[in-house]
């Protein structure tokens, strides 16, 4: 009787043999599917995403279609590689991918028992394998083909690869949620730092997330993840890997976690959109095809992250200060038809009123719905969510005071601060890009043209008010309503004086001022018109600042570029920046020392002196304020011989002006660079750039602009005592060459 159930219990495990061995040849010989051969797993290559840095190494962004950023194996510390043996595989070094025991249990369970969760027994190679290939569905077969066929590619891969090779492998694969990929990319989400200075607990949160990595996710659940961690760190202990010592310490402290998700909430979106636009060109024509989001692209540029972030500091500071004065404000401007107009206007746009168009609702009837408060995600300084109703949400963002900031370094064209707007996923559009007009920046180009006219810095300029009869009779104002007297061209352009500047206008000409722009970058053509000297042309930002380079350079002009090198995941060197020779403008370089000197007195003696008083400014600097009518356009752009930075502040159109108390360019622009410009910073290459100042004025030229600023009237009597009054070490030739500029 033993020996027939013995007979009958060999012949059932022999069939099963046959039919497993069946079973195991089929699937090998892919009659479930292909499986990758050695030449194909040799040639693995993942999709990486291509990692964005900034001049000082700090990472801003990354472009992929899979968030991973690989890691080589001497970068991952000894105690993250001993949680993850320790948790998934404590025989990893003792077998070649199959832990047969373990592997003939899951077969069994699931062939015989029909346990299709029965699960285990997968090594790390197993589990590797499952990362790179994913499973299929082969309904009730399902899980014996896929553990199958996971471990005869864990054999393959062991074949090919090192111990450390597949290790870094899984690392470089393993998802760890939110649409995370590799312990590089879940080691900057969740702790903000790379994977060599993860420390053991943030190593054990992150081996604990493999099991279920949103049920163990540190942010969303942190008291599954230290539950889970000290799981981990007990398998270490177990294992050897740790003392009960380190044990009982590790256990014991807090998460610490750092989330930043720089994909969602990046204070650098705009900028790396433009980085984006540059790769891409740069790659069109790059000796093979690369691919931002698949090829683990290293691509450094030209940001100053330290600098950078001081300018987001700053401009959120002013911008919340700004704000609130605005909502004062706005109470009463709402009320304004033209104001009421562009609200409906916009409530027409919305998606929630051309739907309710279309079910032919009433006016009535839409205006309740679109009335209705409810839990809306807006943007604000201080919180991202609100109860407000549609009409709500479109007054919010009519009033709210927008900034843009933007800086180059004069010598080469590097971009290294860009603030595109105040949240690049709430409002991507990019307003160092947007065009607005350009008010009292536009100046300088107005007298630069006078200049290459042959006007003299100190020639008199009147200040009596006019109407100018083929203008519609226009009559223009000072800022500050002053009328009378005579301005010299530094005392015009310190105060930013209306009437002297279309007195210029006139004198010069619009011929030559269209040809000055055009040489200092700006070919838009002018308008024909007085009003177009104070400003009513609609330029960038960005093109305002680069129009600018000139004075800091006193010659030559650059054009901005983003990225200074490119390399490829094994680290060649796919691309390097070339910094062109300076282009020189058309414009006698001796004016653009003038105009340098004459830009340093608005900010010494003029409408940008806070930059001196108020925040301290390392060395000299120059600059210009402007406000465009009716506060509109807020504007400072300030810059020493090395660098530059420009500042617009207004809001969504040019139609919603800021309150007056807040619209002027010294009192909504300025303080964003000042702070800026103020700080000290730990990069020294910052503060030295901060405090170049300029070189030594040539004699001629402080002598061309020694005058005083204003006079009640325009005698010789008058100039003769302007002259009898200088210091005698300054007089040089006689009365008509100290008049004209010109020497005996």
């Amino acid at each position: 009787m033993y020996y027939k159930l013995f007979k009958f219990t060999s012949k059932i495990a022999l069939l099963f043999s046959v039919l497993l061995a069946l079973f195991i040849a089929i699937v090998y010989l892919g009659g479930f599917g292909p499986i990758p051969n050695s030449k194909q797993l040799k040639a693995l290559k993942q999709a990486e995403a291509s990692v964005v840095y900034s001049a000082d190494g700090v990472l801003l962004g990354k472009y992929f279609q899979k968030n991973r950023t690989q890691v080589s194996f001497n970068e991952l510390p000894k105690h993250l590689v001993d949680a993850l043996v320790a948790t998934e595989d404590v025989r990893f070094y003792e077998h070649e991918g199959i832990d047969k025991i373990a592997m003939t249990r899951v077969l069994v369970k699931t062939l015989l028992l029909g346990n299709k969760s029965s699960g285990g027994g997968s090594t790390i190679s197993q589990q590797l394998a499952k990362n790179l290939f994913h499973r299929k569905d082969f309904a009730f077969l399902s899980m014996p083909v896929n553990k199958t066929k996971e471990a005869i590619l864990a054999n393959r891969l062991e074949s090919i690869y090192s111990k450390d090779e597949i290790l870094t492998l899984y690392f470089n694969t393993v998802p760890f949620g939110e649409g995370v990929y590799g312990i590089e990319s879940a080691a900057q989400r969740y702790f903000s730092i790379p994977t060599e200075k993860l420390q053991l607990n943030q190593a054990a949160v992150l081996v604990g997330i493999l099991k279920a990595n949103t049920y163990y996710n540190p942010r969303r659940h942190p008291d599954h993840a230290i539950r889970r961690r000290n799981v981990v760190l007990h398998q270490m202990a177990k294992a050897g890997y740790i003392n009960t010592k380190v044990l009982k310490k590790a256990c014991k402290s807090d998460l610490n976690t750092k989330y930043k998700n720089i994909l969602l909430e990046n204070p650098n979106g705009y900028f790396l959109r433009e980085v984006k636009k540059e790769a891409a060109q740069i790659l069109e024509v790059a000796d093979q095809p690369y691919d931002l989001e698949k090829d683990g692209l290293h691509i450094e540029t030209t940001l100053l992250a330290e600098l950078q972030n001081a300018t987001l500091q700053s401009r959120e500071q002013q911008l919340v200060k700004l704000q609130k004065k605005m909502d004062i404000y706005w109470k009463g401007l709402r009320k304004k038809e033209a104001v009421q107009v562009l609200i409906k206007k916009e409530l027409q746009q919305t998606k929630d009123f051309r739907k309710y168009k279309r079910q032919k609702m009433t006016a009535n009837e839409i205006d309740k719905k679109l009335s209705k408060k409810q839990s809306k995600r807006v943007f604000n300084w201080d919180t991202k969510s609100q109860n407000l109703s549609i009409k709500d949400s479109i007054e919010h963002y009519l009033k709210m005071v927008h900034a843009a900031v933007y800086g180059v370094d004069v010598t080469s064209g590097a971009v290294q601060l860009y603030v595109g707007g105040n949240n690049y996923e709430f409002l991507p559009y990019n307003l160092v890009n947007s065009e607005r007009q350009a008010a009292s920046t536009f100046k300088p180009f107005v007298y630069t043209a006078a200049l290459e006219n042959g006007q003299k810095p100190c020639q008199w300029i009147n200040n009596e008010q006019k109407a100018y009869e083929d203008y519609d009779n226009w009559t223009p104002e000072n800022y500050d309503h002053s009328i009378g007297g005579y301005y010299s061209m530094p005392g015009a352009l310190a105060k930013s004086m209306n009437i002297p500047t279309i007195e210029t206008y006139f004198n010069t000409g619009h011929k030559n001022l269209q040809e000055t722009v055009n040489a200092l970058g700006l070919k838009k053509e002018l308008k024909n018109g007085p009003a177009t000297a104070l400003g009513t042309t609609s330029y960038s930002l960005q093109n305002m600042v680069h129009a600018y380079i000139p004075f800091a350079t006193r010659k030559t002009t650059v054009s901005p570029y983003f990225i200074k090198s490119i390399r490829d995941a094994e680290g060649k060197v796919l691309y390097t920046h070339e910094i062109p020779a300076s282009n020189s403008v058309a414009l006698d370089s001796t004016n653009l020392e003038i105009m340098q000197l004459l830009l340093k007195g608005v900010v010494d003696n003029g409408t940008a002196r806070k930059l001196l008083t108020t925040y301290k400014a390392k060395d000299a600097w120059a600059g210009k304020t402007g406000t465009s009518q009716n506060y509109s356009d807020s504007w400072f752009i300030g810059f020493n011989s090395k660098f530059i930075m420009g500042a617009w502040v207004g809001c969504k159109y040019p139609s919603i002006n800021l309150a007056p108390d807040i619209g002027g360019g010294s009192v909504a622009a300025l303080p964003i660079v000042g702070n800026v410009i103020s700080k000290t910073y730990s990069d020294l290459e910052i503060n030295t750039k901060l405090a170049a100042g300029f070189p030594e004025f040539s004699e001629a030229v402080v002598d061309a602009c020694d005058c005083d600023y204003y006079r009640e009237e325009n005698t010789l009597e008058k100039i003769f005592d302007l002259f009898d009054k200088k210091d005698a070490k300054k007089k040089k030739g006689n009365f008509f060459s100290r008049l004209f500029g010109k020497k005996d």
